[in-house]
């Protein structure tokens, strides 16, 4: 029921009463205001019981921090304190306070953090992001884990927002200071998503477009235009000379050069300044050179003795002020005493002012406690006032409407609810309450801002204390030393107190002799004045004696000056060979030609030469200098004579010196006797008189000795000096003759440094274009060049000397390597437009393409297309044979689609990409690959999308029908186009298109990285016109541009990085890595012998370092095996150094393993990454503790050192790094197999039937498994067999024909499998056979199936295999064919995943058959000669031995590794040697020998020989790395030691010759050194032994010192005498050949025989157990053998594999044998365990038991004979005991009766034995 509008104006005031407690209205019709009341029938609720009239009480709106609730009730705001206010209704909290916001006030206002809900302090405060009240640069902040994270503004990044994002540059640490966003004039890197600059001083780096500036804003030297709006800075016209900026006008008369087809290369600032600098470093050369031709080492030390003399009387004006700053540290100390007072009562006060503001904050909280009780009640009051004006209003309506009130009843309700409204506004308001409420809560927030700044200031006073502890500690420390500098100064204050007691009484005892000593006066005087004229005399003879020194000194002088005559002498000493001299004149003047044309070749690294040119004239500069650096050294020598005579002058003048200084000493004390007479007494006077008289008797001795040294001094000049000057003048005329000589050779040598200078500063613009046709002709030819150049240098090479040619030779191999590696990281593309053409170098080995190919690239289609027939027909690229009828693959645009073709010798194979024609694509990049694995082809295409990271992806499959699946090309027959062709080159019909119009850019081919700029020649492209084209901002080049590259050869540098962060308490390196590589430097940081590196070994982390330690380097290593990383995922290291003393390893945010050191800090500031420049890994100081020289290849990204982020590609000294992780470069294709390994993996594969799969292999080794499937009883399986390749399905065999296919070289293999046939393909010989079970149903199950590549543990009749395999694919009944990546396999068993050893013989690698090679044919008719195809020299000058002996066929591994021929290698035991006996010749008068070494070893014996006796001998040894030579001369020793060392494990060429008392060492035919005594008429008679690489015991002791006496650890070859080689030694003892490949733990028992004798603590008796294990070589040899004197014995051998135990106790011989089921040759380790027990022997082979009982002694006697490991000297073996052969392979483990043994501390090795060294392959 509505109600009635007679009631409006009565309850209109009532409603805007109640307003306040957000009463409810219902709804209702009209205008009407309805409410919906309690009892009101509107809403059907039953009647309320009557009551009596109400009082009514209306509150105008609740009390301050309450709000009215829809119930009418006033209730606390909930707003924790940070409001007061909140809204009516909802509650929601109004005007939040202390940088708050929410609803409840619950929450920070963004840019703040806290816990908003407690009080100060813990209320909201701005981030610290970096600063909190003065910077802060967040958007908001978060806690997690204790620490503050930050959101930043778009502008900054890091953790605390402390530096400015990518793009923005500025220092936000610094107050005031903002980060802006880079402005480069739009110059900058377009690949980049934002502008590169600095992000300190926003100067831009990389500026592109020809432009430079500190923002890019103007053009770069030799350019001009307009940089900033434009964009048209232009080449200048002025023949590569500079120009105006802004004009293009040509300054310095530089001119415009025309007649030339070459492009105009640009020539940017840098250039310009290295001409400065060649120019200030030719001036600085000149002035090297005349500072070195006018040293004198005369006046070199007259200069230094000066020197000396002035710095010791600095030190005494120093020790002067001593005392001065002793009293200043006292003033300073009593100042800091002043300080620390004032800073005690400072805390005083503060710690009262803290007590009082916590008093006065209680008082505030009381206080605001009541203040709360009080609002509360009042509240309560305002509700209860509420509901009684509610239930007044419920009963007017109730009354109204339910008893039908008339009109007058209403008026006389409506005048009583007037009154009762009048009455209570008369009522006073309750304002004075709410004013105490506001003052009271004003004085509770003043009081409350006062207790937070007291807070504040409380918490800074705290913050302060740890400083202030700190300085209270200093000043501690530094009162402590005051308090004992003051108890020393009291003590000798004490002491000065006695002394002056005692000097007063003395001085008391002197006055009283005052007068006696007056009257003696006079005596003294006289005395005085006699002395005077008694040392004028010596004055005189001094005079005279500066004569004669000033005589000898011109002497001394014109020697001095002659020795600039001397230079040169040394080059030719060791050149005894005058045919020698003019091989090498020819020679240096061909690598002269050689060197000229490389320098051209640098034109794709530094664009024109100029560089390489200054290299080239440094280098031979500095050939120069050491020339006459070597030279000086002879004419020192040669003055040796005069120095002595120097000497003994200056040993006469120091003589005179020191009795001039004794005599003014003297005269001096003289003095001081006269100034002290007043206080003298009778017993000074006597001691003066004393002294006096024996200043005379001294005087006159002098005078005796000085006329004595005067005669002998003139005796000297007149006889002995002229004599040794006409010696020293003949040596002099000697010296001319031979710098004559030299001068002759090196005339052309400073002819071509005058001629590169003269050129240099007159460079023009023809001879500028001329170099860089020759570049580019140089680069096309520069794989023929070098092994051209290295077939002219092989004579020289293998003469001495040698080292000089093989560094110059591998440095020009290093520098064609770079250059490679640069050019193909260029990431830039080529814009071609239908006329041009690139032939690229393909980098990649053909052999790698054979049977699988992988090419990627980016194209952008022109912008203009037609739009009614699509894109043009048009050719992309080319790669395949010359000839262009077979063997190829391309791309190109045909019918508006990209066609991918590829022929592999009769047909073509076309896959159109129909699905998206090339009209339809988008005008930026796009990413094609093209894929081929064996006979099937895909194409694919990538489109990125300009606005997010989605991508379209396009593929078309395609497959060839013919029976062959290989690429074969040859490399010289290969050509690789892209864009176009030349004019001379007539592509296949499928590719005969008009050139491609547009812009290409290549990626990779397989796992390489290529570049359109690694090319052998370009056509028809100018540079000028065909401007790459920019990259733009898509989703795949931002991933490409977050982490870096590396191929292997490449690394970064990081100079300083100090300057982004500091070495502090923890200190910490991060990067990510990702590989698949098994080894490689990660990171590598050195100062001088100091060192620190992060090295992944087969898979796992390494840390070496040292950093000066007492105790060497130390290794961290990952001993567990926690942390493999070669997965191709990416991993997060972290090395972290704690306190200076502890080293830590984290992987992936996992501890790995820490070790602590000696406390030293970190000694470096440059960092190496991903490898580093050949110099230092190769260096000595390195070498000796990082054997790993490996580059790191794989993708790093985020390296930061103490958390700040470094641009690796910004680096200068970064060589070869690129942008991105290419994908294909990741995958594991290729896996090495090492015989006990093996992969495995599990896929849907139907091998029986439909099958078809091949793969590539590599070895040198006859058999082994390749492959491998069972299935019950049915087996597929490829394996290698004596050489030969056989398929086995289901017993059924295909086998290859009879080539031999384990030689080392690349071979294919493809297999198929038909309903009808069974075919193997190795290479493209065919082979097959029929299927037996044809017409028979196969039953194909399509679950998964495990299959094995190069072995398998399921496998026993088959041996595991050794070598390669790569690029394996097969038909799947899941997916399509693709090439396997063995980095997904579940099983790999010791498998390299990424390096291949398996290499062919180096002699292949540079040989060159047809025109081609520079060699004449080997004579191919006569017997024995060498095939065609073999080479015809030795590049590295290794031989590797060739043994006639037969192999052994039931063995896996060669009877004989590869090793160096005539090399052995010793240091297998203390006293590894080889002795010569019998040897022709005599050493008494002079003996040269010569001999080739190489080691890692400190120090070892090399050669020795001498008499019975050892009173004469000569020897060479290595102490500390040093090669040290030495021998007798009488009862002297001549000692003859290197300045470097040479235990670098490289070879060393080395000639030591005696020649009667004087003595030679030459090192590498470069290095000589000199040394001589004076004769000695004793005869000097040895003829022999000759010990090598070590000494029989108890020898050379006498002579060496011990810890150069044992044998030194490395390899020795070719020996000679005289020049005649000695090469048949007579007792040879723990000497094995050197072997190159991989080595392991264990004994090595070679072919030649050799044996090791277990010391006394191991000897076998009539009860034993022995264990060991073996890895033979030959299935037939002696293991163990023990020998008793009365004929008893034992006796363990192999016989055809079988092994026997024989046994003989005395009464008769018996046996046993075990014949293993798996051969004990097969290149597995196998145990092998012999047990007796009296008359009981029990032999077991990898757990394959026998034993047999013999006849029992009834006495038997336990003799404990000695033991015999690896064979047996033949005069032991009985009748019985047929002479069996000698062991070959390995043994290790040895252990009797449960004692390991070590062969280091054998009895005696014997023969061809290598202790602890063993080849694994």
């Amino acid at each position: 029921m509505a109600l009635h509008p007679a009631w409006r104006g009565v309850l209109l005031p009532l409603w805007l009463l109640c307003s306040a407690a957000c009463c409810s209205a219902a709804s209702g019709d009209g205008s009407a205001f309805p409410f919906d009341i309690e009892g009101s029938s509107a809403v059907g609720r039953p009647d309320p019981p009557e009551t009596s009239e109400p009082r009514v009480t209306v509150p105008e709106k609740c009390a301050p921090g309450f709000f009215r609730a829809f119930s009418g009730e006033c209730l606390p705001c909930d707003c924790h304190g940070n409001s007061n206010e909140c809204s009516d209704g909802s509650g929601f909290c109004l005007n939040c306070q202390r940088n708050t916001t929410g609803e409840r006030c619950e929450k920070c206002l963004a840019g703040y953090i806290g816990d908003s809900i407690r009080e100060a302090p813990h209320a909201c405060q701005p981030c610290p992001c970096p600063l909190p009240h003065l910077a802060n640069f967040a958007e908001s902040c978060y806690r997690k884990n204790g620490a503050v994270r930050c959101i930043c503004k778009e502008n900054y990044a890091g953790p605390n927002c402390e530096r400015c994002a990518p793009g923005y540059y500025g220092n936000p640490l610094l107050i005031g200071s903002t980060c802006r966003k880079c402005d480069c004039s739009g110059n900058s890197d377009p690949n980049l998503i934002f502008e590169d600059c600095d992000e300190v001083t926003g100067q831009c780096r990389n500026c592109l477009r020809n432009t430079t500036g500190f923002k890019c804003e103007r053009c770069a030297p030799g350019y001009y235009g307009d940089a900033r709006i434009a964009k048209n800075c232009a080449v200048c016209n002025c023949g590569g000379g500079p120009c105006d900026s802004v004009t293009g006008e040509c300054l310095e008369g530089f001119e415009f050069s025309t007649g030339t087809d070459c492009p105009t290369i640009s020539c940017d600032k840098c250039i310009w300044d290295l001409t400065d600098d060649l120019r200030l470093a030719a001036l600085s050369i000149e002035e090297s050179k005349s500072g070195l031709l006018s040293v004198s080492s005369g006046a070199a030390a007259q200069r230094h003795v000066s020197e000396m003399n002035s710095t010791i009387h600095l030190l005494k004006m120093k020790l002067s002020e001593r005392e001065n700053q002793y009293i200043l540290r006292k003033i300073q100390v009593s100042n800091a005493e002043n300080t620390m007072k004032s800073l005690l009562s400072d805390l005083d006060e503060l710690a009262v002012k803290e007590s009082q503001a916590a008093r006065k904050g209680q008082l505030v909280h009381k206080e605001s406690m009541d203040t709360t009780d009080h609002a509360t009640h009042l509240a309560e009051q305002a509700h209860n006032m509420r509901d009684k004006i509610q239930e007044i209003n419920d009963k007017m309506l109730y009354y109204g409407e339910e008893q039908e009130l008339d009109p007058e009843e209403i008026t006389e309700k409506l005048v009583l609810a007037q009154k009762m409204l009048e009455e209570i506004r008369r009522r006073p308001p309750f304002l004075t309450q709410r004013e105490l409420v506001d003052a009271e809560a004003d004085e509770a927030h003043e009081l409350l801002s006062q207790a937070e700044i007291w807070q504040r200031l409380h918490n800074d006073t705290r913050s302060l204390f740890p400083v202030v502890l700190e300085q209270l500690d200093d000043y501690n420390a530094k009162l402590s030393d005051l308090q004992e500098s003051l108890d020393q100064a009291l003590d000798h204050i004490r002491d000065a107190e006695d002394m002056n007691r005692a000097t007063a009484a003395r001085q008391r005892d002197h006055e009283k002799q005052h007068e006696k000593i007056r009257e003696q006066m006079e005596v003294v005087n006289t005395s005085l004045s006699t002395s005077a004229v008694s040392l004028a005399m010596p004055r005189l003879i001094l005079v005279e004696l500066d004569d004669i020194i000033k005589n000898a000194s011109g002497i001394y002088a014109e020697i001095d000056g002659a020795k600039n005559e001397l230079q040169g002498k040394l080059s030719n000493l060791s050149n005894l060979n005058p045919d020698l001299v003019q091989e090498a004149i020819d020679h240096a003047r061909n690598l002269q030609q050689e060197a000229d044309e490389l320098s051209r070749n640098l034109h794709n690294s530094d664009m024109n030469g100029l560089v390489q040119k200054a290299l080239d004239a440094s280098n031979v500069y500095e050939n120069i200098v050491n020339y006459v650096g070597e030279a000086n050294e002879t004419a020192e020598l040669a003055l040796n004579i005069t120095d002595r005579i120097y000497d003994a002058v200056s040993g006469i003048d120091t003589q005179i010196i020191y009795h001039k200084d004794e005599s003014d000493h003297l005269l001096n004390q003289a003095r001081e006797l006269e100034a002290r007479a007043d206080s003298s007494s009778e017993e000074a006077v006597a001691d003066t008189s004393r002294r006096v008289s024996g200043a005379l008797t001294r005087k006159s001795a002098l005078k005796h000795r000085l006329d004595d040294a005067i005669k002998r001094l003139q005796a000297a000049e007149r006889g002995d000096v002229r004599q040794r000057l006409g010696q020293s003048k003949m040596i002099v005329e000697q010296a001319n003759k031979t710098t004559v000589e030299v001068q002759k050779v090196t005339a052309p040598m400073a002819n071509n440094l005058t001629n590169w200078s003269q050129n240099l500063q007159n460079f023009d613009s023809s001879v500028y274009n001329t170099a860089v046709d020759s570049a580019r002709d140089a680069v096309r030819n520069l794989t023929e060049v070098v092994p051209q150049l290295l077939d002219q240098l092989r004579t020289v090479e293998q003469k001495r000397p040698a080292s000089n040619v093989s560094a110059s030779i591998q440095r020009i191999r290093e520098l064609i390597a770079q250059t490679r590696s640069v050019a193909s990281k260029i990431q830039v593309s080529m814009m071609f437009d239908g006329q041009s053409a690139v032939d690229v170098h393909p980098k990649t080995s053909m052999d790698d393409l054979k049977a699988f190919t992988s090419l990627s690239l980016y194209m952008k289609p022109p912008a203009k297309q037609s739009e009614l027939g699509g894109t043009a027909d048009q050719f992309i690229l080319y790669l395949g044979s010359k000839n262009a009828k077979k063997e190829y693959m391309g791309l190109a645009i045909k019918n508006d689609n990209l066609v991918y073709v590829y022929n592999l010798g009769t047909k073509d194979v076309e896959i159109p990409l129909d699905s998206k024609p090339v009209s339809s694509w988008p005008a930026y990049f796009s990413i094609v690959k093209i894929e081929r694995v064996g006979k099937h082809g895909k194409v694919f295409l990538t489109v990125p999308s300009l606005s997010s990271t989605a991508e379209e992806k396009f593929i078309k499959k395609g497959e060839f029908a013919g029976d062959d699946s290989l690429l074969d090309l040859d490399p010289k027959d290969t050509v690789f186009y892209v864009g176009g062709v030349p004019s001379n080159f007539k592509l296949p019909a499928s590719l005969n298109l008009p050139g491609y119009v547009g812009c290409l850019e290549l990626a990779t081919l397989n796992s390489d990285v290529i570049s359109l700029y690694n090319f052998k020649h370009i056509y028809n492209m100018d540079p000028l016109k065909s401007v790459p084209c920019a990259r733009d901002k898509l989703a795949f080049t931002q991933s490409r541009a977050a982490s870096y590259f590396f191929d292997g050869s490449s690394y970064a540098v990081v100079r300083d990085i100090t300057r982004r962060g500091k070495f502090g308490q923890v200190t910490r390196f991060d990067i990510e890595v990702r590989t698949p590589a098994d080894n490689g430097l990660v990171l590598l940081m050195v100062n001088g012998s100091t060192f620190f590196s992060l090295e992944m070994r087969s898979g796992y982390l390494h840390v070496f370092y040292d950093f000066g330690f007492s105790n060497g380097p130390v290794h961290l290593e990952d001993t567990l095996k926690k942390a493999q990383i070669n997965d191709a995922k990416y991993h997060e290291i972290s090395i972290i150094y704690h306190n200076d003393k502890k080293m830590i390893l984290v992987v992936d945010r996992r501890h790995v393993k820490s070790t602590d050191n000696e406390k030293m800090k970190i000694p470096f500031t440059d960092i190496y990454i991903g490898g580093a420049p050949p110099e230092i890994l190769q260096s000595r100081a390195l070498r000796g503790h990082l054997p790993l020289d490996i580059n790191f290849r794989g993708c790093m990204k985020g390296f930061q050192f103490q958390k700040k982020d470094f641009n690796l590609l910004e680096q200068k000294e970064t060589l070869g790094v690129g942008y991105g992780c290419p994908e294909d470069s990741l995958v594991s294709r290729r896996a090495y197999f090492n015989g006990q390994s093996f992969i495995a993996s599990t896929q849907k594969i139907s091998f029986f039937d439909g099958f078809e799969g091949g793969f590539n292999f590599r070895t040198l080794q006859p058999n082994g498994l390749l492959f491998y499937y069972a299935s019950g009883a049915d087996v597929f399986s490829i394996s290698l067999d004596n050489g030969t390749v056989t398929l086995n399905v289901k017993g059924t065999k295909v086998q290859s024909a009879e080539k031999q296919y384990n030689d080392g070289l690349a071979h294919f293999v493809s297999t198929s499998v038909s309903p009808t046939r069974y075919e193997l393909v190795v290479d493209k010989s065919r082979h097959g056979n029929k299927n037996p079970t044809k017409g028979k149903a196969e039953q194909n199950q399509a679950g998964e199936k495990k299959f094995y590549f190069g072995g398998s543990p399921i496998s026993p009749q088959y041996a595991n295999f050794t070598g390669c395999i790569s690029n394996a694919y097969f038909t799947r009944l899941d997916k399509d064919v693709e090439v396997e990546d063995f980095q997904r396999y579940s099983e790999k068993v010791h498998t390299s995943l990424y390096e291949c050893p398996i290499e062919s013989s180096p002699l292949f690698l540079h040989h060159k058959k047809g025109k081609n090679s520079s060699r004449p044919k080997p004579n191919q008719n006569r017997k024995g000669g060498k095939s065609k195809d073999a080479p015809s020299w030795d590049p590295v000058g290794l031989k590797f031995l060739e043994h006639s002996a037969p192999r052994d066929a039931h063995c896996h591994l060669s009877n004989s590794p590869r090793a160096i021929e005539h090399a052995y290698q010793y240091g297998g035991t203390a006293n590894s040697r080889q002795e010569f006996e019998h040897l022709t010749g005599d050493f008494g008068e002079k003996s040269q020998f010569s001999i080739l070494l190489k080691t890692r070893s400190s120090h070892g014996m090399i050669f020795y020989v001498s008499d019975q006796e050892e009173n004469d001998f000569m020897t060479l040894f290595l102490a500390h790395g040093r090669l040290v030579f030495m021998f007798n001369v009488g009862h002297k020793k001549l000692k003859i030691r290197s300045q470097e060392r040479y235990n670098d494990g490289l070879w060393h060429d080395v000639i030591f010759v005696r020649e009667k008392s004087s003595g030679r060492l030459i090192i590498d035919g470069l290095r000589v050194l000199e040394e001589s005594l004076p004769p000695t008429e004793t005869a000097w008679k040895i003829k022999g032994p000759i010990y090598l690489g070590g000494v029989a015991p108890g020898r050379a002791v006498k002579n060496v010192q011990i810890n150069s006496v044992y044998s030194f650890s490395g390899c020795l070859r070719n020996l000679q005498l005289n020049g005649a080689s000695i090469t048949s030694a007579s007792q040879t003892f723990s000497v094995t050949p050197c072997f190159e490949g991989p080595m392991e733990t264990g004994t090595y028992f070679s072919t030649e025989g050799g044996y090791v004798v277990l010391d006394e603590s191991f000897n076998i008796g009539l009860k034993f157990e022995i264990a060991f294990e073996v890895r033979p070589r030959s299935s037939s040899g002696t293991l163990v053998h023990g020998h008793s004197v009365n004929g008893e014995y034992l006796n363990v051998h192999m016989n055809n594999g079988q092994v026997i135990v024989k046994v003989n106790n005395g009464i008769r011989d018996f046996s046993t044998s075990v014949t293993p089921k798996q051969s004990l040759c097969d290149g597995r380790w196998h145990r092998i365990t012999v047990i007796r027990d009296s008359n009981v022997v029990q032999l077991d082979v990898d757990s394959e038991v026998n034993h047999v009982v013999g006849p029992l002694n009834p006495k038997p006697v336990d003799h404990r004979e000695p033991v015999f490991v690896g064979g047996v000297p033949e005069s032991l073996l009985t009748p019985r005991l047929a002479p069996t052969k000698p062991f070959t392979g390995c043994i290790r483990h040895f252990v009797i009766d449960g004692r390991p043994v070590s062969f280091n501390k054998a009895a005696l090795v014997s023969g061809a034995v290598s202790i602890n060294s063993c080849p694994a392959a």
